[in-house]
């Protein structure tokens, strides 16, 4: 779903867990999934985890909604959306973007300059919660940074 995390098992609020939702929202537009639905494939899986797994594997424009033709959109374009939206579910809110330094990256043209996103421990947890309804917590020790270059 949309909601954080941190908000679900501890009921921990902060401004990141909106930066949460927001990136679920962004790959549900580019997919045209719902993050709650399974997704028909191999190995059925939701949303969030799958476009972990094709970001891993480098072939995350397959993410991309298939009903849209490709010479209607630009690559890099989706690529940098699919990769900001990773950042916003980052593991610890800490990791993730505030919703203006996510603006500045939109606005931002060319590559961006930020250390890429690191797939959460959570993503399985998640999935599990999901499917048992069970709750468990992950934790991570993982650190990440980016810079936000913006023109004079």
């Amino acid at each position: 779903g949309y909601t954080a995390p941190e908000y679900a098992i501890h009921g921990q609020l902060s401004e990141k867990v909106d930066t949460y939702s927001f990136g679920i929202v962004v790959l549900e537009i580019i997919s045209g999934i719902k993050s709650s639905e399974m997704i028909s494939d191999p190995g059925a899986e939701y949303l969030l985890k799958k476009a972990w797994k094709l970001y891993e594997e480098g072939t995350h424009l397959e993410l991309v909604d298939e009903t849209l033709d490709p010479s209607e959109y630009e690559g890099e374009h989706a690529k940098k959306l699919i990769e900001i939206a990773l950042m916003c579910t980052q593991s610890s809110p800490t990791l993730r973007p505030t919703m203006s330094e996510i603006v500045v990256l939109l606005k931002s043209r060319g590559s961006q300059e930020h250390t890429q996103p690191t797939r959460p421990p959570f993503v399985e947890t998640v999935e599990r919660v999901h499917g048992d309804k069970s709750t468990s917590t992950s934790s991570s020790n993982a650190t990440t940074s980016f810079s936000v270059v913006s023109a004079r």
